[in-house]
Parts: structure tokens; sequence; C-alpha cells
């Protein structure tokens, strides 16, 4: 005799048959992932890493698992198992990952590639995170080799420098300054840019030597070039400006100096203020240093005289004139000037102050323009 069946029985058959469909579907789905996970490596700083959860592709995106990789990089990992949180965090940026919201956050800001692809894939401590995540940062970058299936997550040197390197370039513009002579302080060091060299900008303080008659302070941009070995070097120094302290006291510090000597150089300036004034261009180029005046400087004092003959009519007073520095072939001026825009009481004048030198040739003095120093203006109202 057949046993009857029940309908309650039937279902639950029915049931334990669906259930294991369902989950030799779910071992097939696990196992194919997983092969396609280990095809991809996981480098950090150039060191393959072995994340505890295989790193996946998923809508064109690759994740990798975001622990392994933070603290490759060595940035601190937390997990918040209660609030579902993740958190990483340095001294150069941090990471939040809710893993409630699936929402992610760099350095405080919500960060979202694309809000058609997730940013995390997975919960608890071994969740995965889009490989963008860690390239909103101004200093890490990540790529995939799709040929070679590698993941590469990596501080760029070309990217914003960290805090560590800032110390590290601070020590090493100090080391350099220091062994130039007069060098007092760095007073002002403050990054501009970042891409192919970090520019910086200073301001370098110097006493005067036993050769120069002012301190100063040099305003300068330097270009710092990141080795691939993580160190840096100086590429180039450019002095944007040149800030000489308390000149106008060099009115007090005129030396002693030979009457003729005195006197003729006074003459070359007084005979300089009439050249301008004149507009004359030869008895002007007639004052320079024959032993340094060259074609090409011949040639851009006439093009600058003809563009200001041209434009302005110029009237160049001297106001002040004391010999500061004094051998028999050479002397050094602080001078004062007037320079006024004639007949145009709309431009302002301006008082100039310069340290200009003087060379004497063949028992003439005459103006070294290589060696003229201006230290500031101010317009006279």
């Amino acid at each position: 005799m057949k046993k009857k069946i029940h309908n309650d029985n039937l279902l639950l058959i029915l049931l334990i048959t669906l259930l294991g469909v369902a989950m030799t579907a779910n071992t097939v789905s696990a196992a194919t992932a997983t092969q396609t996970a280990k095809g991809i490596r996981v480098y950090v700083q150039n060191k393959e890493i072995h994340p505890r959860a295989a790193s996946v592709i998923q809508g064109g995106s690759v994740y990798v698992e975001f622990r392994s990789v933070v603290q490759a990089l060595g940035i601190k990992f937390k997990y918040d198992a209660a609030g579902k949180q993740i958190t990483a965090t340095s001294e150069d940026a941090t990471f939040k990952v809710d893993l409630k919201t699936k929402k992610t956050f760099v350095n405080g800001s919500p960060y979202t590639y694309d809000s058609n692809v997730p940013m995390v894939i997975g919960s608890g401590a071994d969740a995965l995170v889009a490989i963008t995540l860690y390239s909103e940062t101004d200093y890490i970058s990540a790529d995939y080799d799709k040929t070679n299936k590698i993941v590469k997550v990596y501080e760029d040197l070309h990217g914003k420098p960290k805090k560590a390197d800032l110390k590290k370039i601070q020590a090493l513009i100090k080391a350099h300054y220091q062994t130039l002579d007069g060098f007092q302080s760095i007073d002002k060091l403050e990054m501009e840019s970042w891409r192919e060299y970090t520019v910086m900008l200073a301001d370098v303080s110097f006493r005067k030597t036993e050769t120069e008659l002012l301190d100063r302070v040099e305003h300068v941009t330097l270009e710092m070039e990141h080795k691939p070995d993580a160190s840096w070097t100086i590429h180039n120094i450019e002095i944007n400006n040149t800030e000489y302290l308390d000149y106008t006291s060099l009115i007090n510090k005129e030396v002693n100096v030979p009457a003729a000597d005195q006197m003729a150089i006074h003459e070359l300036l007084a005979a300089y203020c009439k050249a301008i004034k004149d507009k004359d261009v030869d008895a002007e180029l007639a004052l320079q240093d024959p032993a340094n005046l060259t074609a090409g400087d011949e040639k851009s004092l006439r093009n600058l005289r003809e563009w200001s003959t041209r434009n302005f009519d110029l009237e160049y007073t001297e106001e002040q004139a004391v010999i500061v520095s004094y051998s028999a072939n050479q002397a050094v001026v602080y001078w004062v000037c007037t320079l006024q825009v004639k007949k145009d009481s709309s431009k302002l004048t301006e008082r100039l102050y310069s340290l200009t030198s003087v060379v004497k040739n063949k028992d003439k003095w005459y103006f070294d323009s290589n060696e003229e120093i201006a230290l500031g203006s101010e317009v006279i109202e």
C-alpha cells in the first residue's frame, strides 16, 4: 500500500529542494567572484600586499579592501562595530566609511565619484572601497593596470607634500642658507603650489657683512624636487625682490673722499640728471663705464629712452647724494632723486632711493650700471 504524502510535507520537500538549488547557485557565484578576484594583485608604495578580503571589479569599478591599504600607507585604522563605521586617520588625511549608509568622507567632506556606482562593497572591518577614494586626497594616487590586473596605491611624488615632507623641505632650505655669509633667519616659509615642483615662498633675513652697507630681506621663490627615492632637493632659487632695511640712515654714513674725486663724482651725477632732462641718449651713454658697456646694453638703453621720450616728458632731480664707500678707483653713492612727469599734474612724483656704483677708468669717473641697487621708492603727494 502506497503511503500518502500530505500537502504540508510536499511543501517542505519543495522548499528544501529550492534551498539546495539556491545554495548551489550562491556557491558557484562566490567561486566565480573569487576566481576573478584572485587575478588582481595589490601594491602599496611599490610593495605587494595581501588583503584579507579579495579585490573585485563591479560595474567597471575596482574595489580593494580598505583596511589593508590604509595600514600599508601608515594610516591608523579603526573599526566601530556598534556604530558600523570605519575611520582612518593620519596627520595629512582622514577617511570615514559609514557602512549603514554606504557613504564615504575624505578630510571631513562627503565624496561620491558617481551616484550610480557604490563606493563601498561588503560590511564589517574587511569592507571594500572603490580605489577612486584614495585619489581624493591631495597626495595619494590609485591606478588600475587592466592588462596586468594590478592595483597600485601610492604617495604621488607630484602631489601635495605631507607635513613630514614640509619638515624635510624646511630643514633643507635652512641648511642651504646657513652656508651663505650674513644669513640670520628664515622669517616666513609657505607653500604656494605643487605638481612637477613644489613651490615654496620664503623671506630670508641677512645681516650686513664687512663688504655690505645694509641688512636685507630676500623674498625668494624656491622650486623643490621630490626624487623617486622620496628625498628632496632644491631645483631652483629665484630672488623676487630684495628689501633693504633702514636705508635712509645712509644719509649719515658719508666717508672721507679726496676733494678732486668728490667733485668729479658729483659732476657725474649732475650730468646724468641733465642727460635725462635733455633726452640725450648719447650723453647718457657717454657716462657709462666703457669697460662694461656692450652693444646689447647700448641698444637696450636706446630702446628704453625712445619709449620714454614718446610717452613721457621726464624730469630727474637730485635731492641728496652721499658717498658712503670709497677707494681709489671705485665708490658707492647713496643717491636720492625725484622723478616727475612734467606738464601732467595727474602723474605722481616719485622719490627714488638707490646705491649707485661709480668707477674710475683712465682718471675719469663713470657709472657702473651693473652694480646699481634700487633701495626703495615713495610717492610724493
